[in-house]
């Protein structure tokens, strides 16, 4: 099931490649992207669910060219699987052909079906068993509740309006620009969605808007999210969630940007990942932010750490070591996004 470029999977319970340590249930994953099943799995267990199967089928698979060719096996895997009661299904931005491809084979399958397709617009009507999100929070809220677990019992993490006001307050009118510097693809991928729902002029070196895609990935340019885990940056080199060199040299260049209002960075744990990417990381980000205020200006240092209590290192020891230097931590990918669009909103 591993197709071309898929990194992620846990299969009976054994995690393959960049994989976090979930609990057991009956939700299956099929995604077409590492980070964003990642990111599933973790809020499915955070939100008090469990995983039966989650298999990778690489991030390309929903494109024109393979045309979704290993997510049709793996739901088909799924749909035929005993310990399956719930499946989610996972991709970057899909071609709309391909998703319209997907969705038809879903509504042949008789099990609750909640769909995470970044970026997708079009409008459908799906069949009453089908769901779709643009965000992954509420797809592995709702799965969750539908595999049995009371919604009362879950924490939802409304966004912390307060913070908003307050770190609003904080920045001055300058300091107009999102600076995210992202490990996680899909990370990165929902958190500059989040930002087009608000603003129009959003970059990256992974924009399928050709007219906002960097053309030199080392020039940010006005709200700017960068991918270091595209093949521009790791051809030759570790991923940036096994070496995280290339991104503190950014964080230091971006911190240094009098425009720039919010740093957004995510750090990933689990199987396969740096043992202690905070650790390399905060030095970086300490001396940013003391730059910063020597110029008498105020730097917004977001974090969202992808993780588990099971993750070693967990997620709380993580989190512990930011919070302790000051940093805002989101609770999730979907929070990441909202929060530092909302920090850099002027009055709006």
């Amino acid at each position: 099931m591993m197709g071309p470029d898929c990194g992620t999977a846990i299969i009976n319970g054994v995690g393959l490649g960049f994989a976090n340590k979930v609990r057991g249930g009956n939700i299956g994953i099929v995604a077409a992207s590492g980070t964003g099943a990642q990111e599933i799995s973790v809020r499915i267990h955070e939100f008090g669910g469990g995983i039966s199967q989650l298999i990778g089928t690489g991030g390309r698979d929903l494109s024109e060219d393979i045309g979704g060719i290993m997510m049709l096996d793996g739901l088909q895997m799924l749909a035929e699987d005993p310990n399956t009661d719930i499946i989610i299904v996972v991709s970057k931005p899909p071609a709309p052909t391909i998703a319209r491809k997907i969705l038809s084979t879903c509504e042949h399958i008789n099990k609750p079906i909640f769909i995470w397709f970044l970026g997708y617009k079009e409008e459908t009507k799906a069949a009453p068993h089908i769901h779709i999100y643009s965000h992954s929070k509420p797809a592995a809220m709702a799965a969750v509740i539908a595999s049995g677990i009371p919604e009362e019992s879950i924490d939802k993490h409304a966004l912390n309006l307060p913070l908003i006001k307050e770190v609003q307050k904080k920045l001055n009118p300058q300091q107009r620009y999102i600076r995210g510097l992202f490990c996680g693809g899909t990370l990165c991928d929902e958190a500059l969605f989040s930002a087009l729902e608000k603003y129009p002029n959003v970059y990256s070196n992974i924009q399928t808007n050709p007219a906002y895609k960097l053309q030199a990935s080392d020039k940010s340019i006005e709200h700017t999210f960068i991918d270091f885990g595209d093949d521009s940056f790791t051809n030759g080199k570790a991923h940036p969630m096994i070496d995280p060199s290339y991104r503190i040299e950014r964080i230091l260049q971006e911190g240094r940007d009098p425009e720039v209002g919010v740093l957004l960075l995510d750090f990933v744990l689990g199987f396969g990942a740096n043992p202690d990417p905070i650790a390399e990381t905060l030095p970086a980000l300490l001396q940013v932010k003391r730059e910063a205020q020597q110029s008498g200006r105020h730097l917004e240092i977001l974090a969202y750490v992808l993780g588990t209590e099971l993750d070693q290192p967990s997620v709380q020891n993580q989190v512990a070591q930011l919070e302790a230097a000051g940093i805002t931590i989101a609770s999730s990918s979907t929070n990441a996004g909202l929060l530092a669009r909302e920090f850099v909103a002027k009055g709006e």
